[in-house]
């Protein structure tokens, strides 16, 4: 059977663990496959919330060519309830950490950890078949009971290393000494206290080395201590750094400052790290245990030997044979070659191929992208889905079309080549006429050119036909009571025509595509207006788009120098709220809830729909004398103020998604948005004002250097996972 469907289902959903991070590369790979991808959990953490969907759900999603990958690493309350669902399965296995290591430290994660291996031989009965990181974690698979296995190595996005280095980590390492690193977890399996040990050692014929044990430690319990109390009893306390929980970028600068990576755990299922290491062209030194030989290959200097004196040896000659560096580095850049998304990609579809799955591999489309050819919030979306899709090997052309210029669509109709496999239509209300473009519609239906109709809006009143009925059901007498009868049925014989003319047209918008996409819950709420098959309905967030003749600052001199170049202030915190003004935007409350420590500006051009607000803010303004509030209308300048700004100020009573949003996403910037639903995906990297008290409290929040830091954390991750070119193909899944 094609696999034209796969969810995943883990209990847990992070992004910066290796399961997280699979769970959306290998999302990104059943896209770029053709098959459809969604992830399901029982709890996401809050920066990937709005990319997850409760389990709960996977009970009423369509069957049709549909597999569950369910993903197991530890028991779950949810676990048993989800084997039961009537889908056909495959587990994917992340390995257990054996309740041992938590004896005394966590009773926590030592239950789970039991129960957890009982769910393991009891979803045997329940998968078609099991799937292991590691050949190590398959032989567990196989022992469990599981009839049908394979390897399916972690799959790592390697686009979260594509980024700067954190500036203050990189000097931290550029000091000339030797600098150690162990990344992972503080837990007792990871078993960095041998570690420490054996750098203690190490340093007697390196005085001045220094080791980082880069991991987060909010799981490591008692075992924290344990840790902090050997570096205290070996005199440590200035050569040995627990980071904690970094960032993307500092971890970067760990791999790239580094001289070599060593870990001594005891008991993994893959261990990441050891790619990231090679691929940071860092020597490596590890233990023989679990699945560290599977995953290490000859990638580096495999110990069985572990002792302070073993270890110690080993990591001098990594640290200062140049050859043998040379050479590990080499072998760890040919060993990568087995882990690139195409290698994955072939391991799952042999895997799956065993119980009569049929994965497609990746192929390129020649496609159009048809959409509005003015400089506009719609335009710049097509634009950049036109980018993401030719990053994935795509031959992608753009026709832009004249807004509601019937003749023009149908001449660029017309020029869309007869060998186009699929047509893209990033659609929104006021480009093309209803009419003209549902003719458009059925000529390329009749020449069999399959259709991808994205609505960024639907609701009744978007549509003229609608409009024109309401009118006429609303319509007053003005005449006396013969000639008001008269008028009533005339009024109804137009009503008639205009409601067959309306339903005629939604009914062939949601009929002649063979996809239906849309961008926010507003306008999927309204899809059965169009359509009632659910199964061809998607909900996909915006992708980044790029400032409009602008570009983030390199730096804060940078920044400061386009503030000069801008005539805004060149020190203080400065909010910008971009784009048309529209009484919906509420500037007003913006610059009345503004306090005056901070500078806002409020950036954009009369709108033709509100032309009377803009004038009313710049009233407001001027009679309160409000010197921290600066209106700039100049539309030329306005990405460029967005770049000098600190943050932005999104406070909209309403909207379906937001473009400028993902434009201060791809500009790295936090924002303090409204509690709109429209915003639901960006709360993770901003903070939300429920009015305009709380609108004041955030202005103030967001200065505070901690929280920003955290926020500009989270933009980087949402820049990653909204990028055009990962989400692009989720356009063509299902084709």
């Amino acid at each position: 059977m094609k696999l034209t469907r796969m969810y995943q289902f883990h209990p847990v959903i992070a992004y910066g663990d290796a399961i997280g991070n699979d769970s959306f590369a290998l999302e990104r790979l059943l896209w770029a496959r053709g098959a459809r991808s969604r992830i399901y959990a029982a709890h996401a953490h809050d920066e990937v919330a709005a990319f997850v969907r409760p389990w709960r759900d996977l009970a009423i999603e369509p069957r049709d060519g549909a597999l569950l990958m369910l993903r197991h690493s530890m028991g779950n309350d949810c676990v048993d309830e989800v084997g039961d669902l009537p889908l056909p399965k495959v587990l994917r296995y992340h390995n257990i950490t054996p309740a041992r290591y938590f004896v005394g430290l966590n009773e926590e994660l030592r239950k789970y950890s039991e129960l957890g291996r009982d769910q393991l031989r009891r979803l045997a009965a329940k998968c078609e078949m099991g799937i292991a990181d590691s050949e190590f974690s398959r032989k567990e698979l196989q022992a469990s009971g599981y009839g049908k296995t394979a390897v399916v190595p972690i799959l790592v996005d390697w686009t979260a290393f594509e980024q700067q280095p954190d500036p203050v980590v990189a000097d931290r390492l550029a000091d000339g000494r030797t600098h150690l690193l162990v990344v992972g977890q503080i837990v007792p399996q990871k078993a960095q206290h041998l570690a420490v040990a054996a750098f203690a050692r190490y340093r007697l014929g390196d005085p001045a080395a220094h080791l980082w044990l880069v991991g987060r430690a909010d799981l490591a319990g008692g075992y924290l201590e344990q840790v902090r109390a050997e570096i205290a009893r070996l005199g440590l306390r200035d050569a040995v750094t627990l980071t904690g929980l970094v960032s993307s970028a500092e971890l970067i600068a760990y791999y790239r400052g580094a001289t070599a990576l060593f870990t001594l755990s005891e008991h993994e299922g893959f261990c990441v790290p050891l790619l990231e290491a090679m691929r940071a062209e860092l020597p490596i030194v590890a233990r023989n245990a679990a699945a560290i030989p599977d995953t290490l290959g000859a990638g580096g200097l495999l110990l069985d030997d572990v002792t302070p004196d073993a270890v110690a040896a080993a990591l001098e000659r990594v640290v200062k044979d140049r050859a043998l560096r040379r050479e590990l580095v080499e072998r760890g850049r040919s060993h990568l070659d087995g882990y690139t998304p195409e290698a994955v990609g072939n391991a799952l579809a042999s895997a799956l191929a065993l119980i009569g799955w049929e994965l497609s591999g990746t192929r390129s489309r020649r496609i159009t992208v048809l959409s509005s050819d003015q400089r506009c919030g719609i335009h710049d979306y097509a634009q950049a889905m036109v980018l993401g899709l030719r990053a994935n090997d795509h031959e992608v052309d753009f026709v832009g079309v004249r807004h509601v210029d019937s003749a023009d669509l149908s001449k660029k109709i017309g020029t869309i080549s007869g060998d186009t496999d699929v047509v893209i239509i990033e659609h929104e209300n006021g480009i093309f006429r209803d009419v003209s473009f549902v003719i458009a519609l059925i000529r390329l239906w009749l020449r069999r050119i399959r259709i991808v109709l994205s609505m960024h809006e639907i609701e009744p009143e978007k549509f003229h036909h609608y409009r024109r009925l309401s009118a006429a059901l609303h319509y007053r007498p003005v005449y006396a009571w013969p000639f008001e009868l008269g008028r009533i049925f005339w009024v109804g014989l137009k009503i008639a025509s205009y409601f067959v003319r309306y339903r005629l047209i939604l009914t062939l918008m949601g009929a002649l595509p063979a996809k239906l996409i849309v961008h926010s819950d507003r306008t999927e709420h309204w899809t059965d207006l169009l359509t009632p098959e659910r199964g061809k309905i998607e909900q996909h967030p915006l992708v980044v788009m790029p400032l409009d003749d602008a570009t983030p600052p390199a730096n804060d001199a940078a920044k400061l120098a386009l503030r000069r170049e801008l005539g805004l202030p060149e020190d203080g915190f400065i909010l910008v709220s971009p784009g048309f003004f529209f009484r919906r935007k509420r500037f007003i409350e913006v610059a009345r809830a503004a306090p005056p420590e901070v500078t806002v500006v409020f950036s954009g051009t009369e709108s033709a729909w509100d032309p009377r607000y803009l004038g009313e803010v710049q009233a407001y303004v001027q009679e309160h004398g409000l010197r921290n509030v600066i209106i700039n209308t100049d539309f030329a300048t306005m990405g460029k103020h967005v770049a000098a700004a600190d943050a932005l100020v999104l406070f909209y009573a309403e909207q379906f998604q937001s473009a400028i949003a993902t434009q201060a996403v791809w500009a790295g910037l936090p924002c303090i948005y409204s509690d709109h639903p429209g915003f639901r995906l960006y709360r993770g990297a901003g903070l939300v004002a429920k009015d305009e008290e709380e609108l004041r409290s955030r202005m103030r929040e967001i200065q505070d250097p901690a929280t920003y830091a955290r926020l500009r954390r989270q933009v980087a991750l949402l820049r990653r996972l909204l990028a055009p070119e990962r989400n692009a193909p989720r356009y063509l899944a299902g084709l």
